[in-house]
Formats: C-alpha cells, sequence, structure tokens
C-alpha cells in the first residue's frame, strides 16, 4: 500500500503531499471588502456624436461635448453636470441610441480595394473627413487627413523595409514571389524555396530560415522583427540574383500610419488577393456613406436590452415621448425583479407647455416606485449662445435631479435642494405643488425664501406607503437588496454546504447590516431585527426586518400661548 499521503484541504481547495514540509495557500474571499456601486447615472437619448449602443462615460461638459458633439442627449448631460446646490457629479454616463454609421473611403490599387479605411466617430459629419495620396516628397507615399477646420494629419516619406534577400547560387535566373500566404523563388523557372507564412510568422523567423538554405542570404532591415510575414507587400517574379532586393511592407506602413489618426482607423481588405500599395489620389476625396441614424421605438428597445448588462443605478433621457417613458419603466421593472437582478431607478420629463392635468396623467402612466417624474421646465441660458434664455423642457430638470442623485448621499433626499435655474417655467402655486405631490410628480418650486428647489422628491407611485413614495428611500431599498444578495452569491453560492460556511452566512449579513446602519441606510431602535436564516436541501433562505432612513420632510410646531394672570394681593 505504501505511506499514506497528508490531505491539506482549506480555501475550498485540497491537495496530497507526500514529502514532509510546511505547505500554505492564499485563499481570497469574495464579496465581503466593499460595496456594490451606488450611484452610476447614465442618460439615453439623441445626439450627433459618439458610437451607439456604447456606454460613454464623462468626467465634466467639454469632455462630453467633444464626444457627443450636439443635439438634446448632450443638452440633458450638461444640466446634469449642473444640479445646483453646490453638487457636483463625479462622472454622467451617456447612451447614443439614434444607431449613427461611421464614413468610410476605400484606398485602391486598380480596381481592387486594399485599404477601407473609417471613420472613428459616427454620425452624418464624419463625411467631411477628406484625405490625398500622393508620393512621398523622397520615398515612398504623403498620405494627408483633415476633418473641417481642423489642421491637417500629415504623414510623409511612408515606407517600411522589412526584410532584404539576394540569391548567391550557379542559376543563371532567380525570382521571388510573395503572396499574402507565402513567399516562393524560381531558379532557372524552376521552384525552389516553397515558405508558408503560417509556419514562419515573424520576419525574423523568416530570415533565419532563408539563412539556412544553400545558396540565399538574407537580412533583417524592419526595426521590429516580430512584424508579420502577412503583412509584406506583394511582389511577382522580382529578381533576386543580379542584385539584392529589399522586400518592403509599404501597405502595412500606410495602415499603420492611417490608424494613428485622431479621425480615422484602418484595416487591410481581407478580400483582396494581393497586397498592394494603392494608388495616388492627388485631389481631396471625401469620405461618404455616414447617416445619424432613425430614432425610432425598435432602436430604444435594442439599448435598452443592451444595458441590461451594465452596471447602472440610474437612468434618464433627454425624449419626452411618454412611449419612451414607459419603455425606460419597463427596463426598471425588470431590472429590479428577483431575475433581473440589477437594481435601478429612472428619473424622466416631459415637453414644455404642458399643464398640471397633462403631467398627472404621465405620472398614472408610468406609476412605479422605481421612477421620478419631473415637473415643470424651467428658464436657463442657452447653451448655443449663452448671451440668451431659453425655455427647457421638464426632460432637462429631470437630467439635473439624475446629476443631484450621482452628488447626494444614499440615504439623502434632493427634497428642499437648490436648483441651478434662473426661473421656472410656471410658478407653481402652493395647491398646484401639493396637487402634483399626491399625483406622484416632483416638481420645482420657489420657496418663500426666493430660492428653486425641489419641493419634493416623490415616486411615481400611486399608493400610500411612504418607502415606496419616497425616492431617496427606495434608493435605499434597492442598493441593499443589491449589495447584501451580491455579498452572499460571489462569497457563498457554487461551495459545499458546510457547518463552517453556514457559520460564515452569519457573519456577513450581521456584517452588512450592522454597516448599512453605520451609513444610515437604517434608523430606529433597533434598527434591524429578527435575522433569520432556514436551511432547506440546498436552499439558504435568509430573512431580517429593518427600518429605512426616511427623508425629514415635516416640523409641526404647536405653540401654547397664554395670558397672564395672578391672583395675589398687590
Amino acid at each position: 500500500m505504501g505511506v499514506k499521503p497528508a490531505i491539506f484541504q482549506s480555501g475550498d481547495q485540497a491537495s496530497q503531499h507526500y514529502l514532509p514540509g510546511a505547505y500554505s495557500r492564499l485563499d481570497f474571499i469574495k464579496g465581503t471588502g466593499g460595496l456594490v456601486s451606488i450611484n452610476n447615472a447614465v442618460i439615453f437619448g439623441d445626439c450627433r456624436g459618439g458610437k451607439p449602443n456604447t456606454l460613454l462615460w464623462f468626467t465634466g461638459p467639454a469632455e462630453a461635448e467633444e464626444v457627443l458633439r450636439d443635439g438634446p442627449l448632450l443638452d440633458a448631460v450638461k444640466h446634469a453636470f449642473r444640479p445646483g446646490g453646490g453638487l457636483v457629479p463625479q462622472k454622467i454616463g451617456a447612451w447614443r441610441v439614434n444607431p449613427g454609421t461611421q464614413s468610410q473611403h476605400e484606398y485602391k490599387s486598380g480596381s481592387t480595394t486594399m485599404i477601407l479605411a473609417r471613420s472613428r466617430d459616427y454620425g452624418l459629419h464624419t463625411n467631411q473627413i477628406k484625405t490625398m495620396l500622393e508620393d512621398g516628397t523622397n520615398v515612398g507615399k504623403k498620405i494627408t487627413i483633415q476633418f473641417q477646420n481642423n489642421p491637417a494629419e500629415v504623414w510623409d516619406n511612408v515606407e517600411k523595409d522589412s526584410f532584404e534577400i539576394q540569391y548567391t547560387g550557379s542559376g543563371t535566373t532567380a525570382t521571388m514571389t510573395i503572396t499574402k500566404t507565402k513567399l516562393t523563388t524560381k531558379v532557372d523557372s524552376a521552384t525552389d524555396l516553397d515558405i508558408d507564412f503560417s509556419s514562419f510568422p515573424t520576419i525574423q523567423d523568416l530570415v533565419n530560415y532563408i539563412n539556412d538554405q544553400a545558396n540565399y542570404t538574407a537580412t533583417v532591415k524592419t526595426s521590429t522583427p516580430k512584424d508579420k510575414t502577412t503583412e509584406l507587400d506583394s511582389v511577382t517574379d522580382q529578381d533576386i540574383k543580379t542584385s539584392a532586393y529589399v522586400a518592403k511592407s509599404n501597405l502595412q506602413a500606410l495602415i499603420d500610419v492611417l490608424n494613428e489618426s485622431t479621425w480615422v482607423e484602418a484595416s487591410y481588405n481581407d478580400s483582396a488577393s494581393s497586397r498592394l500599395v494603392p494608388d495616388n489620389e492627388a485631389s481631396w476625396a471625401y469620405f461618404s456613406g455616414a447617416v445619424d441614424g432613425d430614432y425610432t421605438s425598435a432602436e430604444w428597445i435594442n439599448s435598452l436590452q443592451l444595458a441590461e448588462q451594465e452596471d447602472i443605478q440610474f437612468i434618464g433621457t433627454s425624449s419626452e415621448d411618454a412611449s419612451v417613458h414607459a419603455l425606460i419603466k419597463d427596463h426598471c421593472e425588470r431590472m429590479n425583479s428577483v431575475t433581473g437582478k440589477a437594481e435601478r431607478q429612472f428619473i424622466v420629463g416631459g415637453a414644455a407647455g404642458e399643464t398640471v392635468e397633462q403631467v398627472k396623467t404621465r405620472a398614472k402612466n408610468i406609476a412605479s416606485e422605481a421612477g421620478m417624474l419631473a415637473y415643470p421646465g424651467f428658464k436657463h441660458y442657452d447653451f448655443n449662445n449663452t448671451a440668451k434664455t431659453k425655455i427647457w423642457s421638464p426632460a432637462y430638470y429631470a437630467a439635473k435631479l439624475l446629476g443631484a442623485q450621482v452628488a447626494l448621499a444614499i440615504a439623502e433626499p434632493a427634497t428642499n435642494k437648490d436648483v441651478d435655474v434662473l426661473d421656472w417655467e410656471r410658478n407653481l402655486s402652493i395647491s398646484d405643488a401639493e396637487d402634483l405631490i399626491k399625483a406622484g410628480v416632483c416638481c420645482g418650486i420657489k420657496n418663500r425664501a426666493g430660492r428653486f428647489v425641489n419641493a419634493r422628491t416623490v415616486t411615481t407611485y400611486q399608493g400610500s406607503e411612504l418607502q415606496k413614495c419616497e425616492f431617496s428611500m427606495m434608493r435605499i431599498a434597492l442598493f441593499v437588496s443589491r449589495d447584501l444578495r451580491t455579498a452572499v452569491e460571489e462569497s457563498f453560492v457554487g461551495h459545499a454546504m458546510s457547518n463552517s460556511l453556514l457559520g460564515k452566512i452569519d457573519g456577513i449579513v450581521i456584517g452588512k447590516l450592522s454597516q448599512y446602519f453605520d451609513m444610515g441606510l437604517f434608523n430606529g431602535v433597533p434598527p434591524y431585527w429578527g435575522y433569520k436564516k432556514t436551511i432547506i436541501g440546498d436552499q439558504v433562505k435568509i430573512e431580517y426586518d429593518c427600518n429605512l432612513t426616511p427623508p425629514t420632510n415635516f416640523i409641526f410646531i404647536t405653540s401654547h400661548m397664554h395670558v397672564y394672570a395672578s391672583l395675589a394681593a398687590a
């Protein structure tokens, strides 16, 4: 039988050992060291720049303008960065829904496209990229790229020597042919070398092989010997007997410099049968074919489906369309479901000029504890002409509310916080404001001190439970649900259900609940109680009670005032 092994079992791993000694294993526990993200806010909408259906993060309005260029989405992002009240969002995400396309240009040799070049950005404006291809001042090619009035990008003397080869044998003639896949030579019309690039993938590999063959000499010429042999320019029956020949990768050199451009990206046209340097284009040739894309419900559905995989807590939109708001509401409720596991809230706003009754109807149509509807619009400066003011619709007030959520602590409501507006589109009476709040509308008001503030950040939920009516309390509930679930899932699911593991579950859950209390998410005495863990087969059921921290909405003061009277003798 022999000596039995010593078993080392720890950290969900096991190993057997025969040789005496000390052994160690590192066990990194997931999910217990931090919190899930709390304030990733993304605005969806229509713009003129930026890659569609891609989450784009910005740390300021100037950065957003450089990418998004123009359109309602850019305006909404700018307002999100200016919520007011001294709040400064760390970052705001943007999602271009309209499927803009890239412009493109084909660099050809004869009738065959050798290089496919596309704009880096997406949209109609990219059709303004132009290019020229000329002979280099000294060698190779000169290529120029320019977009609108930006300085031209110029690369001159573009060429790339790869390796030098010469036949040194006694044959009368020797020629070389390079295709996309191999290098062959002929000596006196008979095939001599036949080198497949798949076997010799780099220039250094190729040169090493050639030098090991009789009657040939080769030298690496490129400064990067690991260049691919498949990037060599094609040649046919090139004389390598009379004198040494330098094989080049000039086509790849052109592709490489195009990929250095701010405005374009380029690749080889794989469908071409050879690799040849494109013909000159001595006058400006414009890129073409880009469109801004349709802004349709189908595109919205596609965008929201793609966004399901992203780490997002708040969704906003520059759209004022009620049907779009309904899609966003459905998306958030699906993400907040048992199987969605990606809790998020939405903040939207309608069109300018709407009445109180119209916005109340909007709230009913998107009734949800996960969402907030902003009203009214407001007066502020025009981003395109800062000397003038304009009326911005409630959709942009919603963007400001979203920006405020990014900067606020989890339990802190936006109620009574200042809003960065010059005036409201409509200054609401107290009765109108109360009517809107009862209907589930977050309205902006001018208070008695003359400040422009959020009256009360209520959700569009049409019931009376305070936890579901208050946006900040729903934020706490959704965060706690996601964070606790993530902690136990990452730490325990997929592991053997040992007594040790069951004890660790207690530690994780109690530790998390205590952490939430420390963060001010729970309040009261006690803030949480009734923790219970039930084991049924492969199932662990966890239950507990807690008091969510509410906003301070009301302070009632009663002054009992009396008239002094005395019965004492004078």
